[in-house]
């Protein structure tokens, strides 16, 4: 289902965006899984837990539309 597919995790720091991330490394094969959250420092945490060369980061805030829209560039 998700093999081969680029996710973007909103929130992706947080507690149900941590467990997402580890469901779909454990389960499945994604190309890339974009982690967007605007805290630099849980970002920081994270990569050091999960460093997976799918794995990218992106700091921004959701309702910033621009900054949201680049990260949605090459999603499934």
């Amino acid at each position: 289902m998700f093999d081969g597919k680029s996710i973007l995790i909103t929130g992706g720091t947080g507690s149900f965006g941590k467990q997402y991330v580890q469901t779909l490394l454990k389960r499945y094969k994604p190309s890339r899984i974009v982690v967007y959250s605007r805290d630099e420092l849980k970002q920081y945490e994270m990569q050091q837990h999960f460093n997976a060369s799918c794995m990218r980061y992106f700091i921004g805030d959701v309702r910033d539309k621009e900054r949201l829209y680049q990260a949605t560039k090459g999603v499934d």
